[in-house]
């Protein structure tokens, strides 16, 4: 963000002048016209380089917009809508009670393009790091149908929906990988610190060490003579593994295993064909056209191997088939998936069906989750509890054999 220096009016033509943190200047002058202020003088202002990197380091943190913002803004926007309040103003209302600065700004952008002429769909395509094709999409076709307040409550529904299956998501996994990451110390620090100076000990004594003794202090000495090594090794193999998964047969063959390996495969396939359903329902329901809606579809489901089969159903839906039969002829969707998108195709009740499959499928991934995250923490305190119990059986063993030769 940039600091600028303003000078503005009232309407009595009384003058104010400071400073203020923004995007852009049009931020600057959309903010202070929306507050009824006359602009008079708008300039950049260099800050002092300490001050200046702070901010700039603030302002990196606070740049991107968070989903719930969004979803929290565009709830908000829809009730002011059902209220009857213009959509400008709807917006510079809302803009006005962000904390995100960058959402604020944003919206206050937006609303003078508005101003200038611009329909909120035109205006908010310019801003896609807070705006998605799928947003931008829904609310023209909400525009285009004169339905804008209940497109923007679908919208926020939708929103809403796929940010409580991702939380859902992160939370079942939370608790197994702190208690990884946990495991990974706990063991580090005993082959680093407490191992090492019982070998000088036993070294010292000078005995025959039992055989898990003796495996136990080489894998310490390892550890700590080729630490840096292992970070090293480690490190190489994680850029190897993004450079490839980044390629197209590696981004290919990785998102072919998210969904076919077992266990969490079913699970992955499953959050990807909800979050299919769900998006397609929502935007059929909001009047975009059924290949524009398919091409939305496609960039948010998040696996690379049922996108390219959506992608594909598409270019035959051109020709002039129906959905189910080429997703079926993909082979990605389970076949219930296949028979409700039939059936809503022939009844005319597609949107009920995907939003009905949306649905069910959400529960599922939900008890799916609590079924993993049930079964892996066990396996966890298990594992560790086999690590720590086999350190603490090599160390105990010779140090009873030096109480037994002492006695």
């Amino acid at each position: 963000m940039t600091l600028y220096a303003y000078k503005i009016m009232d309407r009595a033509g009384r003058e104010k002048k400071g400073t203020i943190e923004s995007v852009s200047r049009n931020a600057v002058k959309a903010k202070f016209q929306a507050e009824g202020w006359f602009v008079v003088e708008i300039q950049e202002k260099v800050a002092r380089e300490g001050l200046s990197l702070l901010r700039t380091l603030f302002s990196m943190k606070r740049k991107k917009v968070a989903l719930e913002e969004v979803a929290s803004m565009t709830r908000l926007l829809a009730t002011l809508q059902k209220a009857r309040i213009p959509l400008v103003e709807s917006i510079a209302a809302v803009a006005q009670q962000q904390d995100n600065p960058r959402l604020g700004e944003v919206l206050m952008l937006v609303k003078t393009k508005m101003q200038e002429g611009y329909s909120f769909s035109r205006a908010a395509r310019d801003f896609p790091d807070v705006f998605s094709p799928l947003y931008c999409n829904m609310i023209a076709a909400g525009e285009e149908s004169g339905a804008t307040e209940s497109v923007l409550l679908r919208l926020a529904d939708f929103l809403e929906s796929q940010m409580d299956l991702r939380n859902k998501v992160r939370s079942a996994m939370t608790y197994p990988v702190i208690l990884f990451v946990v495991a990974i110390l706990v063991v580090g620090m005993l082959f680093t610190v407490v191992i090492p100076k019982l070998s000088k000990m036993f070294e010292d004594v000078n005995m025959v060490l039992p055989f898990q003794t003796r495996v136990l202090i080489w894998m310490s000495a390892f550890v700590s003579n080729w630490w840096w090594l292992m970070l090293l090794l480690a490190g190489a193999g994680f850029w190897w593994f993004n450079r490839w998964k980044k390629s197209p047969l590696g981004e290919e063959r990785w998102n072919r295993l998210l969904i076919t390996m077992p266990i969490f495969g079913k699970l992955n396939r499953m959050v990807a064909i909800s979050r299919f359903a769900k998006t397609l329902s929502t935007l059929l329901t909001s009047g975009v056209p059924i290949l524009a809606a398919l091409d939305i579809v496609r960039k948010v489901i998040g696996n690379r191997v049922i996108e390219n089969a959506v992608a594909t159903a598409r270019e035959n839906i051109k020709e002039g088939e129906s959905i189910a039969v080429p997703l079926k002829r993909s082979g990605e969707f389970p076949p219930i998936v296949i028979q409700m998108i039939a059936i809503g195709e022939k009844s005319g009740e597609l949107e009920e069906m995907l939003e009905t499959l949306a649905g069910s499928y959400e529960k599922e991934v939900s008890y799916s989750l609590e079924r993993l995250t049930s079964m892996i923490n066990p396996i966890m305190i298990v594992f560790l509890a086999v690590v720590i119990g086999f350190i603490v059986f090599a160390v105990v063993m010779p140090i009873l054999k030096i109480n037994e030769a002492v006695g």
